[in-house]
């Protein structure tokens, strides 16, 4: 096929490739921000000899075809070589784009390598059009759950309503959940669409990182040959890879470098965490959202590595050389799911045990994580200054109850199981906490009232207060704002989310991002009026959080209100506060989630 390239001056290059009655015309675009060009094949030269006006004409309709013609592909050049992405719902998808090499072999358990030094960049052009492998995992958590995904799975997405927008557009980074053990950056709606970018005008990348005993696994035979003689957290380093990514490439989709928002869920609101306290993160963004994430992140390496010595003796192995000939079925199935460190985690739904812990995942490595978070931030320096928002759901265990039969709890069976369960703390405690989560209580629902209040407790003591707790010590150190919101919202029905092991009720663990993704029409089959307008709340302010790096008037900074997100926002001030210093003057904080 013989093309004619006009020069024209530098800038993003483009190609559109239009398909045709099944044949493929490539009609290459050259666009220069200030200066725009259109440059037509030579099949279309004929149609400049019809004047000038028509010719402008012309030009912009073609240009308008390449960006919005339903079957079109499109071609945009990276650092690293051409990728072909496609339009779909008004919108351009580049799925599947590696942003490291692959961890194969002795790259297992190293930090992840730049493609273009080890010489692993593409000549031609890389088909982008759907998503590749996810992180190697099992679902359930357990050794007899189903081994899913491959170790070559270092691959980011993007998507974005326009490659060349009048000005830049914000940028939303994607950090997936799933305990740093399971899931991936393309989980249907837990995931970002074309249509999400569409609707909300921002440019929206998700990505994969290595994942349980592949990205966290922390022993000191893997120090062997680190550069930074540590092990662990390479799940960490991959996302501070992808952030890297972002910064040189994400221009060339029409994002913004310089307003690039993190955000994640569960799991991936802890490694919003962990980068904000991260140096090796400093600089790769300018706001963050930590949603549902962890408040325990403190264990040193070496008690660590020491914890893990249970998943050296499964697998058998005595020296890396060995660990990294295993097969990933083997690794996934040596590793202590339930066995202290426990790393299934399966009580963490539940009030706790006195004294009984869950083991760490993520850890204090001394290179991404140089020290627990607190200190970091009372040190004053070496952490990253952004706005930041911290948020939570009411009934944050909801997604797995910890009993069978707890939907046909009588109020009986709450106080008996309430007690039960604290009494080994303190003769007083359990009375106390009856009395802050009375059987009086008003219940929003029809039926299942005391599971509603029982998970709001656990949620209160393991996730909701410890992040107010996070939130107050960074509202104390940071010079960026910082704000708190809690999720009340309440589904029109009972949702049951496809590929995820619960069926749920009340503010679940998971609402706020499926809001925002479009997960719940898929969840809860239709949508109530009531669900869509729960939806446009969390939409509007955390698009307006990302485009201004603050809130709007009504929502003022943390301590002085937490945002309540139902079907209509409002403002509250010292919510929870009476329930939460009972959990915190009684030392419940170190049995919060942890990873």
């Amino acid at each position: 096929m013989s093309e004619d390239v006009f020069e024209v001056p530098e800038g993003n290059e483009y190609r559109y490739l239009v398909q045709e009655e099944g044949e493929e015309e490539i009609q290459y675009c050259r666009r220069h921000y200030v200066s725009p060009f259109l440059v037509v094949s030579r099949k279309c030269m004929f149609l400049i000899t019809l004047g000038v006006a028509f010719l402008l004409t012309l030009a912009g309709y073609l240009a308008y075809l390449a960006q919005t013609l339903p079957r079109g592909l499109v071609e945009v050049n990276t650092e690293c070589g051409w990728l072909r992405g496609r339009w779909k719902d008004e919108a351009f998808s580049f799925k599947g784009i590696p942003y490291a090499a692959p961890p194969l072999g002795k790259r297992r358990w190293q930090p992840p390598a730049d493609l273009q030094e080890e010489g692993l960049c593409w000549s031609g052009v890389k088909d982008a059009t759907r998503f590749r492998s996810f992180c190697a995992q099992v679902r359930p958590l357990n050794k007899e759950g189903q081994v899913m995904g491959q170790e070559d799975c270092l691959h980011l997405s993007v998507w974005t309503p326009s490659l060349t927008p009048p000005t830049p557009l914000p940028v939303m980074v994607w950090i997936h959940g799933g305990y740093l053990h399971m899931l991936s950056g393309q989980e249907k709606g837990y995931s970002p669409t074309e249509e999400l970018a569409a609707r909300t005008q921002a440019v929206y990348v998700s990505l994969n990182y290595r994942l349980n005993a592949f990205g966290f696994m922390a022993l000191e035979m893997l120090r062997e040959g680190s550069p930074y003689n540590t092990s662990g957290n390479y799940g960490f380093m991959d996302q501070i890879a992808a952030l890297k990514w972002v910064q040189r490439n994400i221009h060339v989709f029409g994002g913004d470098p310089g307003k690039v928002t993190i955000f994640g869920q569960s799991s991936g609101g802890t490694s919003v965490w962990a980068l904000m306290v991260s140096p090796s993160a400093k600089g790769l963004f300018h706001r963050a959202i930590d949603m549902s994430g962890s408040y325990v992140l403190n264990a040193p390496l070496e008690s660590a590595e020491k914890d893990n010595l249970e998943f050296l003796t499964k697998t058998g192995c005595k020296d890396a050389d060995c660990l990294r000939g295993l097969t990933i079925s083997q690794i996934l199935k040596a590793i202590p799911w339930q066995e202290y460190p426990s790393w299934a985690a399966d009580e963490l739904t539940d009030l706790p045990v006195k004294g009984n812990f869950i083991g760490p995942v993520a850890v204090v490595d001394g290179h991404v994580i140089t020290a627990p978070p607190f200190k970091i931030w009372q040190s004053g320096s070496g952490f990253n200054d952004v706005p930041f928002l911290v948020g939570t759901t009411e009934q944050e265990t909801d997604f797995s109850p910890p009993y069978d039969n707890i939907s046909m709890w009588t109020w009986g069976d709450y106080r008996w199981h309430v007690t039960q369960k604290l009494t080994p703390f303190g003769e007083n405690i359990s009375a106390q906490a009856l009395n802050l989560y009375p059987s009086s209580a008003h219940c929003p629902t029809s039926d299942r009232c005391p599971e509603r209040l029982y998970t709001t407790m656990v949620s209160d003591m393991r996730v909701t207060c410890p992040n107010n707790d996070i939130t107050k010590r960074a509202a104390e150190t940071l010079k960026s704002p910082v704000y708190r919101y809690l999720v009340t919202y309440t589904p029109s029905q009972q949702a049951n989310i496809s590929g995820f092991p619960f069926h749920a009720r009340f503010s679940f663990h998971m609402l706020d991002s499926l809001a925002f993704f479009g997960g719940l029409k898929d969840s809860l089959g239709v949508l109530a009026p009531s669900d869509i307008a729960f939806q446009e709340v969390v939409t509007q302010y955390f698009l307006h959080f990302a485009r201004e790096g603050k809130m709007p008037e009504e929502w003022t900074e943390y301590p002085r209100g937490t945002a309540l997100l139902d079907r209509n926002f409002s403002l509250a001030q010292n919510h929870s506060a009476d329930r939460c210093k009972l959990w915190e003057d009684y030392g419940f904080y170190p049995y919060a989630w942890i990873n």
